[in-house]
Protein backbone atom coordinates (compact mmCIF):
# COMPACT_ATOMS: atom_id res chain seq x y z
CA UNK A 1 0.00 0.00 0.00
CA UNK A 2 1.18 3.71 -0.70
CA UNK A 3 1.77 5.67 2.26
CA UNK A 4 1.71 9.49 2.34
CA UNK A 5 3.83 11.32 5.15
CA UNK A 6 5.66 14.40 5.65
CA UNK A 7 8.83 15.41 6.54
CA UNK A 8 10.31 18.74 8.47
CA UNK A 9 13.29 20.13 8.93
CA UNK A 10 14.14 21.51 12.22
CA UNK A 11 17.21 23.71 11.32
CA UNK A 12 14.85 25.48 8.84
CA UNK A 13 11.93 25.89 10.57
CA UNK A 14 11.71 29.53 12.28
CA UNK A 15 8.48 28.82 14.16
CA UNK A 16 6.45 31.94 12.30
CA UNK A 17 3.39 29.81 12.64
CA UNK A 18 2.37 30.02 8.96
CA UNK A 19 1.51 26.66 8.60
CA UNK A 20 -0.88 26.82 11.73
CA UNK A 21 -2.39 29.49 10.24
CA UNK A 22 -2.89 28.33 6.55
CA UNK A 23 -4.25 24.94 8.12
CA UNK A 24 -6.72 26.82 10.34
CA UNK A 25 -8.04 29.05 7.19
CA UNK A 26 -8.05 25.97 5.01
CA UNK A 27 -10.23 24.31 7.29
CA UNK A 28 -12.42 26.99 8.25
CA UNK A 29 -11.45 26.41 12.24
CA UNK A 30 -12.93 28.51 14.77
CA UNK A 31 -10.81 30.29 17.53
CA UNK A 32 -9.40 27.93 20.23
CA UNK A 33 -9.48 25.19 17.47
CA UNK A 34 -5.76 23.75 15.12
CA UNK A 35 -4.61 20.70 13.71
CA UNK A 36 -1.26 21.91 13.11
CA UNK A 37 0.88 22.76 16.02
CA UNK A 38 4.34 24.41 16.83
CA UNK A 39 6.89 23.15 19.63
CA UNK A 40 9.55 25.29 20.63
CA UNK A 41 12.19 23.23 22.25
CA UNK A 42 15.38 24.45 24.15
CA UNK A 43 17.75 23.54 26.65
CA UNK A 44 21.22 23.97 28.18
CA UNK A 45 22.32 26.35 30.97
CA UNK A 46 24.97 29.01 31.85
CA UNK A 47 28.22 29.63 33.53
CA UNK A 48 30.16 32.34 35.18
CA UNK A 49 33.76 31.95 33.47
CA UNK A 50 36.86 33.96 35.37
CA UNK A 51 35.90 37.15 34.04
CA UNK A 52 32.47 37.22 35.68
CA UNK A 53 30.35 36.83 32.43
CA UNK A 54 27.75 34.16 31.82
CA UNK A 55 28.70 31.62 28.75
CA UNK A 56 26.35 29.04 27.37
CA UNK A 57 27.03 25.38 27.95
CA UNK A 58 25.50 22.86 25.67
CA UNK A 59 22.55 25.57 24.27
CA UNK A 60 20.30 24.75 22.06
CA UNK A 61 16.75 25.36 20.53
CA UNK A 62 14.34 24.19 17.61
CA UNK A 63 11.02 24.24 16.69
CA UNK A 64 9.01 21.10 15.30
CA UNK A 65 5.95 21.60 13.77
CA UNK A 66 3.50 18.83 13.79
CA UNK A 67 0.35 17.41 12.88
CA UNK A 68 -1.44 14.10 12.48
CA UNK A 69 1.34 11.71 11.91
CA UNK A 70 -0.60 9.19 9.88
CA UNK A 71 0.76 6.57 11.35
CA UNK A 72 1.21 2.96 10.17
CA UNK A 73 -0.94 1.79 13.23
CA UNK A 74 -2.52 4.66 14.40
CA UNK A 75 -4.17 4.56 18.16
CA UNK A 76 -6.72 6.80 17.44
CA UNK A 77 -8.07 3.97 14.96
CA UNK A 78 -7.89 1.50 17.48
CA UNK A 79 -9.33 2.92 19.64
CA UNK A 80 -12.89 4.32 18.33
CA UNK A 81 -15.52 2.19 19.50
CA UNK A 82 -17.67 3.04 15.79
CA UNK A 83 -14.66 2.43 13.35
CA UNK A 84 -15.04 6.37 12.48
CA UNK A 85 -11.66 6.85 12.14
CA UNK A 86 -10.23 5.34 8.85
CA UNK A 87 -7.09 4.82 7.04
CA UNK A 88 -7.14 4.67 2.96
CA UNK A 89 -5.93 1.97 1.38
CA UNK A 90 -4.48 3.78 -2.00
CA UNK A 91 -2.33 6.13 0.54
CA UNK A 92 -2.44 5.69 3.98
CA UNK A 93 -4.11 9.08 4.63
CA UNK A 94 -5.99 8.78 8.29
CA UNK A 95 -9.06 10.52 8.92
CA UNK A 96 -12.34 10.79 10.88
CA UNK A 97 -15.90 10.10 9.00
CA UNK A 98 -17.98 12.84 11.01
CA UNK A 99 -21.36 11.37 10.16
CA UNK A 100 -19.57 8.33 11.96
CA UNK A 101 -17.89 9.68 14.97
CA UNK A 102 -19.95 9.74 18.37
CA UNK A 103 -17.64 12.34 19.92
CA UNK A 104 -16.67 10.29 22.96
CA UNK A 105 -13.04 11.39 23.21
CA UNK A 106 -11.44 7.77 22.98
CA UNK A 107 -8.91 8.59 20.09
CA UNK A 108 -8.18 12.19 21.95
CA UNK A 109 -6.95 9.98 24.79
CA UNK A 110 -4.84 7.07 22.52
CA UNK A 111 -3.04 9.14 20.08
CA UNK A 112 0.42 9.92 21.84
CA UNK A 113 1.11 13.01 19.54
CA UNK A 114 -2.37 14.80 20.62
CA UNK A 115 -3.68 15.29 16.92
CA UNK A 116 -7.27 14.82 17.42
CA UNK A 117 -9.02 16.83 19.92
CA UNK A 118 -12.96 17.22 20.39
CA UNK A 119 -14.69 20.24 18.90
CA UNK A 120 -16.81 22.29 21.24
CA UNK A 121 -18.48 24.07 17.91
CA UNK A 122 -19.45 20.66 16.21
CA UNK A 123 -19.59 17.93 19.13
CA UNK A 124 -17.45 15.65 17.38
CA UNK A 125 -13.96 14.62 17.25
CA UNK A 126 -10.84 16.33 14.29
CA UNK A 127 -7.71 16.80 13.10
CA UNK A 128 -5.06 17.06 9.92
CA UNK A 129 -6.92 14.44 7.34
CA UNK A 130 -3.37 15.83 5.22
CA UNK A 131 -5.80 18.42 3.18
CA UNK A 132 -7.60 15.22 1.17
CA UNK A 133 -9.23 17.49 -0.61
CA UNK A 134 -6.36 19.31 -2.14
CA UNK A 135 -3.94 16.59 -2.98
CA UNK A 136 -6.61 14.62 -4.82
CA UNK A 137 -6.32 17.35 -7.52
CA UNK A 138 -2.11 17.09 -7.21
CA UNK A 139 -2.22 20.31 -5.00
CA UNK A 140 0.09 20.57 -1.65
CA UNK A 141 -1.56 20.46 1.40
CA UNK A 142 -2.20 24.03 2.85
CA UNK A 143 0.86 23.75 5.36
CA UNK A 144 3.36 22.85 3.09
CA UNK A 145 2.26 25.48 0.46
CA UNK A 146 2.54 28.11 2.78
CA UNK A 147 5.82 27.22 4.47
CA UNK A 148 8.14 30.39 3.79
CA UNK A 149 11.43 28.24 4.61
CA UNK A 150 10.31 24.70 2.68
CA UNK A 151 11.03 23.32 5.94
CA UNK A 152 7.99 21.41 5.49
CA UNK A 153 6.94 19.03 2.76
CA UNK A 154 5.36 16.10 1.84
CA UNK A 155 4.69 12.73 -0.21
CA UNK A 156 5.80 8.97 -0.79
CA UNK A 157 7.31 8.08 2.98
CA UNK A 158 9.69 5.78 1.39
CA UNK A 159 10.78 8.67 -0.64
CA UNK A 160 10.77 10.95 2.03
CA UNK A 161 13.05 8.43 3.45
CA UNK A 162 15.25 8.44 0.33
CA UNK A 163 15.79 12.01 0.29
CA UNK A 164 16.06 13.39 3.57
CA UNK A 165 17.07 10.05 6.26
CA UNK A 166 15.12 7.62 8.21
CA UNK A 167 14.77 9.82 11.45
CA UNK A 168 11.44 9.62 12.53
CA UNK A 169 11.73 10.95 16.28
CA UNK A 170 13.18 14.04 17.60
CA UNK A 171 12.06 15.45 21.28
CA UNK A 172 9.94 16.63 22.65
CA UNK A 173 7.43 13.69 20.38
CA UNK A 174 7.21 10.33 21.87
CA UNK A 175 8.79 7.20 20.69
CA UNK A 176 8.28 6.46 17.41
CA UNK A 177 7.58 2.54 17.38
CA UNK A 178 4.49 3.62 19.63
CA UNK A 179 2.38 3.77 16.57
CA UNK A 180 4.98 4.08 13.08
CA UNK A 181 4.38 7.62 12.35
CA UNK A 182 5.06 8.72 8.72
CA UNK A 183 7.11 11.42 8.98
CA UNK A 184 10.86 12.48 8.64
CA UNK A 185 13.02 14.87 10.33
CA UNK A 186 16.19 16.28 9.68
CA UNK A 187 17.14 17.41 13.40
CA UNK A 188 18.67 20.24 14.94
CA UNK A 189 22.46 21.15 13.81
CA UNK A 190 22.48 22.14 17.49
CA UNK A 191 21.35 19.02 19.32
CA UNK A 192 22.04 15.82 16.53
CA UNK A 193 21.32 13.06 18.16
CA UNK A 194 19.07 14.20 20.57
CA UNK A 195 21.19 13.69 23.47
CA UNK A 196 20.86 17.34 25.10
CA UNK A 197 17.91 17.46 26.91
CA UNK A 198 15.21 20.28 27.27
CA UNK A 199 11.72 21.74 27.92
CA UNK A 200 8.55 23.27 25.40
CA UNK A 201 9.14 26.17 25.96
CA UNK A 202 5.76 27.38 24.67
CA UNK A 203 3.54 23.92 26.65
CA UNK A 204 0.87 26.67 27.90
CA UNK A 205 -0.35 26.84 24.29
CA UNK A 206 0.77 23.83 22.14
CA UNK A 207 0.44 20.86 25.05
CA UNK A 208 -1.71 21.49 27.91
CA UNK A 209 -3.91 23.60 25.22
CA UNK A 210 -4.23 20.05 23.09
CA UNK A 211 -7.57 19.04 24.51
CA UNK A 212 -9.05 22.35 23.73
Amino acid sequence: MSQLGFFHDNDSCISCRNCIIACKDKNDLPLGEKFRRVYDYAGGSWEVDTNGAYVGKDNFAYSVSVACMHCETPACMTACPVTAIKKREEDGVVWIDDQICIGCGACVTACPYNAPYLSQEKGIARKCDLCRSLIDNDEDPACVACCPTRCLNYGEIENLKSSYGDLQQVAPLPEASMTGPSVVFNPSRLNPDGKLKGEVLNAPEEIESAAV
